[in-house]
């Protein structure tokens, strides 16, 4: 029995050692060894831009402003706004630019976020389609240095940067910008192999021919860009197109956005096993095992080395683990109740904490067959 409580508490240790540690040091040396010399140049393709949009009256002008604005020929630009079924003024400030160019596409029901974009390429005209959130607002040359990256025909997708920008430093500021910065390093050594695994939702382009259309209950920014490497081509990122968007102050709000995240990966893997299938690609397969699945996972791994570090407490060297994990737990209570007091040593326990709670309820909602499908933008 001892033994049996020993593998648990080694297996959980070696896989969150592996997803947080392992993986970014085996990653990062496979991109200086075995990256892709992709080319880019300034080139000025035209491009239909996707902005949904969900009761967003007080974002929505503004975003149409800063994109009208791009350094990019107008005449070249395409910009449809999918409304989901919004009930505010949304649609109406909408129509106010179309004399502008703007193309309102209004839905009567709100139905998620993907399958707004699902239409609204459909009704795109050109072969470049540029997704933006509407709420995030874009540097004046992000356009074009997106787009630079589709002079290489390898390429299928490119994904933007989102920089966090801070309404009020607390907490949970601080923890998301740490955390992105933890990202942007997978995300460029990901990128020099040609196989980022998702982008992020407020930029990325793909080409129109290789958008596939997705269920209601999946997440487009994460599915769509691994069937375009799926299908033989190349996902990058581009770290000097960058947008703008205000970070997430709440943590029930953050636990919330994380909590669906994982749900709806996990749906969308399950309707495309191939794509973590070592058969088919195996490189990819084993990115999206380790960056995405295994690290969704990591809630169950804690929650397995306190168990079996608690069973093996008589034992020193599980005593003193027990006693690490606790002061984990321990930090990011006091953190939580000291909110709008951030200190670096609290950031990482309370989000470490944080996210994985909010995987392990996403990962059992998925479990107990939860669609999550409508969207509302969190704001504060």
């Amino acid at each position: 029995m001892t033994k049996s409580i020993m593998a648990v508490f080694w297996l959980c240790s070696v896989l969150t050692g592996y997803v947080y540690f392992m993986y970014p040091v085996i990653i990062t040396r496979m991109s200086r060894k075995l990256g892709n010399d992709f080319h880019k140049k300034e080139i000025l393709p035209e491009v239909s831009i996707v902005i949904t949009a969900y009761n967003e009256e007080l974002s929505i002008a503004g975003k149409i402003e800063n994109t009208l604005a791009l350094d990019y020929p107008r005449e070249r630009m395409e910009v449809i706004i999918g409304s989901d079924g919004s009930t505010d003024g949304t649609n109406e400030i909408v129509r106010s630019f179309e004399g502008e160019g703007v193309k309102l596409a209004a839905f009567p029901h709100n139905r998620g976020k993907t399958m707004v974009q699902n239409d609204c390429v459909r009704e795109a005209s050109h072969g470049i389609i540029v997704f933006m959130d509407a709420a995030s607002l874009c540097e004046k040359d992000s356009l074009k240095k997106l787009v630079s990256n589709f002079a290489d025909p390898r390429i299928g997708a490119v994904a933007g940067r989102v920089v966090f920008t801070k309404s009020k430093d607390n907490l949970t500021t601080e923890s998301q910008g740490l955390y992105w910065k933890y990202e942007q390093i997978l995300k460029k050594a990901e990128s020099s192999l040609g196989s980022l695994v998702g982008v992020d939702g407020p930029l990325y382009a793909i080409r129109k021919e290789l958008y596939n259309t997705l269920d209601e209950d999946m997440m487009s920014d994460f599915i769509s860009p691994l069937l375009v490497i799926k299908g033989g081509h190349c996902v990058v990122y581009e770290p000097e197109a960058v947008t703008y968007e205000e970070a997430t102050t709440r943590p029930s709000d953050e636990l919330k956005t994380r909590r669906r995240i994982v749900t709806r990966g996990f749906t969308g893997l399950s309707r495309y096993p191939e794509l973590i299938n070592p058969a088919v690609r195996p490189l990819l397969a084993w990115q999206i095992i380790s960056h995405k699945v295994l690290r969704w996972l990591v809630g169950f791994y804690y929650i397995g080395m306190l168990l079996s570090s608690v069973l093996l407490i008589t034992r020193w060297f599980f005593l003193l683990a027990f006693g690490g994990l606790a002061l984990v737990l321990g930090l990011s209570y006091y953190g939580f109740h000291a909110m709008d007091r951030p200190r670096k040593l609290f950031t990482i326990p309370y989000y470490f904490i944080l996210v994985n709670l909010a995987a392990a309820l996403g990962s059992l909602d998925y479990l107990r067959g939860r669609k999550v499908i409508s969207w509302k933008p969190v704001r504060e």
